[in-house]
Order: structure tokens, then C-alpha cells, then sequence
């Protein structure tokens, strides 16, 4: 109860989602750095798979970087990237250098969280997703895209990248997070069926909607 008194003293308090993440396939790219000077960001070299990620022979680094975005403490950036491995049954392919890594970078280029996914196995068109959280403090960033273990034999080109935002606690998925959302929630725990909105609902991804979900989205308008 005393929780409850102290969200209703500041249910004026409102985390907002203040821009769109950008986009990258052949017809969005402006903005993005390719590190491949012989290779240009085109629509041709994209369609093409030409925007590889890997060490080349003579240590380079190929990466791909977003333009810089607008962001919030708790904004959750989910990437679907369509991942080429032309190579894939070509002898020297190794499945095991084909991680592909996200990063976060500040202002001054500075990686501050980064996360990794390593196949399994891979096919030619290969769709991989990957997600990622916005640090406390941060206002702008931007993101970028490598494959650090790849080698010639091995690596994998970049054909688009999908990206949606949203924050923790926005529950009713409006773009902030308030007491509608503490609302949300509290339908979920009284029986509400609506599968997609149970699981925006367990905020603190415990695997239950509780009492425990309503008290962390109090936690993110409050702090």
C-alpha cells in the first residue's frame, strides 16, 4: 500500500522514447559507416552482399556503423539482421567465426554494452536478432555491427537491418511508461488473455506477471 501512495504523488512523472532508431537495408542507408574504404555504401554493393564483416589479410577490421540517434535510459533496441554467408559450403568456412556483435557506442565512439550471437549452424540467408538496453545517461548513440573472429574463409555480409525500440515498463506499447502501463499490468494479474501483451507485461522477465512487474514499472517512472 505505502508503494502504492507514493506512485500516486507522482503519476505525473512520464519515460519517453524520444526518437526513431535508424534503418539499414538498400534503400536506408544515409548516415551509415561502412569501414571498407574500397567498398562504398550503395544500393548495388548492399543487393549484392558486398558489405562483408571480418579481418581482412591484413588485419582490418570491417564493421558497420549506425548514424547517431536520440535514446532513453531503458530503451530497448531489438535488431533482425538478414545475414549473408555466401561461403557457407565453401571449403575453409567455419561456423564457429561467424558471431555477429552489436555494440553500443557513446559520443566518442567508446563501446558501453555490446551483445554476441554464434550460430549454430548457417544457410545461405540467415536471419539473426539481437537485442540490447540503453545505459543510464546515455542521450545519443549509435550502434555498431562486427564480426571480430571472421576470417576471409569465414565471414558474413550485411543485406538489412531491422530495428524497433521500445522502453521497459511500456506495457500498452504508447511510447512511455505511466500509470496506464501500471494499469496494464494490473489487467494481466486479474485475468486478461492477451498473449502478447502478458509477456510486455512480465517486466522484470521472471516468467510471471505478479505484483513484482507492477513495482518495477513504479521503480522506472520514479527514478
Amino acid at each position: 500500500m505505502k508503494r502504492i501512495l507514493l506512485f500516486a504523488a507522482a503519476v505525473w512523472a512520464v519515460v519517453v522514447v524520444q526518437a526513431q532508431v535508424p534503418q539499414f537495408s538498400s534503400r536506408d542507408f544515409e548516415g551509415w559507416v561502412y569501414s571498407n574504404p574500397a567498398t562504398p555504401l550503395t544500393q548495388s554493393n548492399i543487393l549484392n552482399n558486398r558489405i562483408y564483416l571480418y579481418t581482412t589479410r591484413n588485419g582490418l577490421q570491417l564493421t558497420l556503423t549506425s548514424p547517431s540517434f536520440t535514446c532513453s535510459a531503458g530503451q530497448v533496441i531489438d535488431m533482425k539482421v538478414t545475414w549473408i554467408t555466401d561461403q557457407w559450403k565453401t571449403e575453409g568456412f567455419n561456423v564457429s567465426k561467424v558471431a555477429l556483435t552489436a555494440a553500443i557506442l557513446d559520443e566518442d565512439g567508446a563501446a558501453l554494452d555490446s551483445v554476441t550471437f554464434t550460430p549454430v549452424s548457417v544457410s545461405y540467408t540467415n536471419m539473426v536478432n539481437l537485442s540490447l538496453t540503453m545505459p543510464r545517461g546515455l542521450s545519443t548513440a549509435r550502434l555498431r555491427f562486427a564480426s571480430w573472429e571472421a576470417d576471409v574463409n569465414s565471414n558474413g555480409a550485411v543485406r538489412q537491418i531491422e530495428m524497433t525500440s521500445m522502453l521497459v515498463g511500456d506495457v500498452n506499447q504508447d511510447g512511455e511508461v505511466t500509470v496506464a502501463d501500471v494499469n496494464a499490468v494490473l489487467d494481466v494479474i486479474l485475468g486478461g488473455d492477451d498473449e502478447e501483451l502478458r509477456q510486455r507485461a512480465d517486466v522484470n522477465r521472471d516468467g510471471e506477471v505478479s505484483v513484482a512487474d507492477i513495482n518495477r514499472v513504479v521503480d522506472i517512472i520514479l527514478q
